[in-house]
């Protein structure tokens, strides 16, 4: 091959010396370069991949996170669904609901804390707004006061508050911990 690419150019009217023709060849030469290029992009896609796994994660816990303060919140109002049971469901029942529906979110990667607001738990009297229970620890503090329903007297507005910290599952640079607010009110009857 080196006698080859040395006629040619020689064929040509060109004085090539012996250096020369070492680097043609070595420009010519494309041994391993596929490994180069495997080299170069399988790093690349590693950490494509982890930043997929990280987003679908915090995805599914914004989903659930979304389900779990809905559900909670219909039992709030509604309790079991029997017409015997007058009762509203206590505050614990419904932090439990919540704390439950959340599931593939409780993970040792996350925290959460639950408030509920209920006239189960109290009535303030002058404004008929629901009490709140203190939420649970975990997360940080859930603030915001319950909303006065329009119809005051006859209906009661019931709060349900979720607070989730997620830590990413793969931690990398982009997305760092994140911390997700669901708040649901819904009216009930007194």
């Amino acid at each position: 091959l080196a006698m080859s690419i040395r006629v040619r150019l020689l064929g040509r009217g060109a004085n090539l010396s012996a250096p020369a023709t070492t680097s043609v060849l070595f420009w010519r030469n494309q041994d391993g370069q596929s490994l180069i290029e495997l080299a170069l992009i399988v790093p690349i896609f590693t950490l494509l991949i982890c930043y997929a796994v990280d987003f679908g994660y915090l995805f599914l816990v914004a989903l659930s996170l979304n389900s779990a303060a809905r559900n909670s919140m219909e039992f709030a109002i509604q309790g079991t669904s029997s017409p015997a049971q007058s009762a509203q469901p206590s505050a614990a029942v419904v932090s439990n609901l919540a704390l439950k529906s959340i599931g593939l979110g409780i993970a040792s990667s996350t925290t959460v804390s639950i408030r509920v607001c209920s006239r189960v738990v109290g009535v303030t009297m002058p404004a008929n707004t629901a009490q709140c229970t203190a939420a649970m620890t975990g997360a940080g503090a859930v603030s915001g006061v319950p909303d006065t329903d329009p119809e005051s007297p006859v209906f009661q507005l019931t709060r349900v508050d979720v607070l989730i910290t997620v830590r990413p599952l793969i931690p990398i640079l982009i997305f760092p911990t994140q911390t997700f607010h669901r708040m649901v009110e819904m009216r009930s009857m007194q």
